[in-house]
């Protein structure tokens, strides 16, 4: 180092060997003890294109921790006893997440462990000091679903405007669309997720290593969460272009996904390139923002080390264990059979016609009927999940009712809509779907306990207070659906109608089946 900050904080620290490995055993610890969690993170980061960059988090912050190597020595490590407070808050709320089945809250309570564990053993100085490389780990976490629809809506939008301002004609039906040359649809791929996750790792780190100051660091990320969406935007729009004016013959097939990607790569380096006018990562800027004169304070010794991690890996130890007990303790085995009425009221079972079929992974029993009822056809569909685990889950969007890769249905929109005259529930989950000149009407909404909602939060929670309170985690998901010819009100009255005679017969055969309902 051409500047040394040595001097001014004192030599290194003789207790600092232990204190690591103190650490590093207490970090392998946790690591083993939330071992389901931490592998389902890695399943994420092997399963999804989206999520690979999981791989590199870990290895570039120990990296950022050795380029401080020289620093830390000079610190003196003192273990800190609000952060194993702070570690018995996150162990709480992944006990709350992985009751709830919130997998992606789960992540994030045990990330977030890493650098509290660490700050609970070598003290706010030394974790000030690494602040950045702890706080990049939080990126492993696989997340963004959430973000899918609203960057589809956007790219849909975007596009049709850009193709309208162009002159082109287009015919616009949800999120998908028709031009003169051809159809086009906006899918998940189409999202641009996987660009605005990966500029948004590549903006921190790059923002991190370039600026001091924090003002212009915050104005990259920013920047670099801006730029992949617009810029996404502007990619569909010149794929469109380049197939309309190729006669659909380019930009259809793999080299679509090529030119994004090529696409993408040139506006990340437009966007670094502009950003290294402002850099700061100077030597002299480097070092000296760290330069603090240090204190006579001595580091703690090994022991006190030694009795901290092992208090604060106990403490986190007992959220798991007291959950697995639980899982133990409400483990239902008994038998379900789930079947439905041949008949409710004026409606008669009749053969499936509307050609839905609903996918529900790891559901411990599904019934799905349709009742005929003079020309008016609804359709109802069931199921019960009993003994709940990763990949068999009620409330996650796994559950589909049809779905467009193996049944040809799109959902054209979605969203809360409420129910007149109606107890519970008083509101649903609305969605109309799309399957070439086919249009279905469906409602939705969960059976926990005594309540029903269709809003997933509420869901979640009340799953999480089922189990955590020791009744089991019994959930139930109905669906109605329905086609209609022009306007999705033509049903919704009969749908209603159907519905107020189909809950009193499907509570008691429910309430037989479940000790929750």
């Amino acid at each position: 180092m051409s500047y040394s900050r040595l001097s001014m904080v004192g030599g290194p620290d003789k207790n600092w060997r232990a204190y690591a490995y103190a650490t590093v055993a207490a970090l392998l610890g946790l690591i083993w003890v939330y071992r389901e969690t931490a592998w389902s993170l890695v399943v994420l980061w092997q399963s999804s294109e989206t999520y690979a960059h999981g791989y590199i988090i870990y290895p570039v912050s120990l990296f950022l921790i050795w380029r401080e190597r020289e620093y830390l020595r000079s610190l003196k490590p003192q273990p800190n006893a609000p952060a194993i407070a702070a570690l018995v808050v996150l162990a709480c709320g992944w006990t709350v997440a992985q009751s709830a089945g919130v997998q992606v809250i789960a992540q994030y309570m045990f990330v977030a462990m890493i650098p509290i564990l660490v700050t609970a053993i070598l003290g706010w100085r030394v974790a000030r000091a690494i602040a950045f490389p702890l706080a990049f780990t939080l990126l492993a976490v696989p997340f963004g679903e959430v973000f899918i629809r609203p960057l589809i809506d956007f790219t849909a939008d975007f596009t049709v405007t850009a193709l309208q301002f162009t002159g082109i004609p287009v015919f616009r039906e949800g999120n998908q669309f028709s031009v003169p040359s051809g159809n086009w649809s906006v899918v998940e791929a189409c999202s641009g997720l996987r660009y605005l996750i990966a500029s948004f790792t590549l903006g921190c780190l790059y923002a991190y290593l370039t600026y001091r100051s924090r003002l212009r660091q915050l104005i990259f990320v920013v920047l670099a969460i801006i730029v992949p969406i617009i810029a996404n935007g502007f990619r569909a729009y010149m794929i469109v272009m380049i197939a309309h004016y190729s006669n659909m013959e380019l930009a259809v097939g793999v080299d679509h996904l090529i030119y994004g990607w090529l696409f993408f790569g040139l506006v990340m380096l437009i966007l670094f390139w502009i950003g290294t006018h402002w850099r700061e990562d100077n030597a002299a800027a480097t070092h000296g923002s760290k330069a603090q004169p240090g204190t006579a304070q001595a580091s703690a010794s090994p022991a006190k080390a030694i009795s901290y991690a092992a208090a604060a890996l106990a403490l986190a130890a007992a959220a798991p264990i007291y959950l697995h007990y639980l899982e133990r303790q409400t483990f239902n085995p008994a038998p379900i059979a789930l079947t439905l009425p041949q008949s409710i009221g004026a409606w008669t079972a009749v053969a499936p016609a509307a050609g839905v079929q609903p996918v529900f992974p790891g559901a411990a029993a599904t019934a799905l009927q349709e009742y005929r009822n003079g020309d008016r056809v609804i359709g109802i569909h069931v199921a019960l999940f009993r003994n709940q685990h990763q990949g068999a889950e009620a409330i996650t969007s796994q559950n589909v009712l049809a779905d467009e890769k193996n049944h040809g249905w799109d959902v054209t929109s979605s969203g809360m809509h409420t129910l007149s005259g109606m107890a519970a529930p008083a509101a649903i989950r609305q969605s109309i779907l799309r399957r070439d000149n086919q249009h279905l009407l469906a409602w939705q909404w969960y059976w926990i306990g005594d309540q029903q909602t269709a809003n997933q939060y509420l869901a979640k929670w009340l799953q999480a207070r089922q189990r955590l309170s020791g009744s089991g985690d019994d959930c139930v998901d109905i669906a109605l659906f329905a086609l209609y010819d022009i306007q999705p009100d033509e049903v919704t009255g009969v749908m209603q109608d159907f519905m107020r005679q189909a809950m009193p017969l499907l509570r008691q055969n429910l309430q037989q089946i479940s000790r929750t309902l």
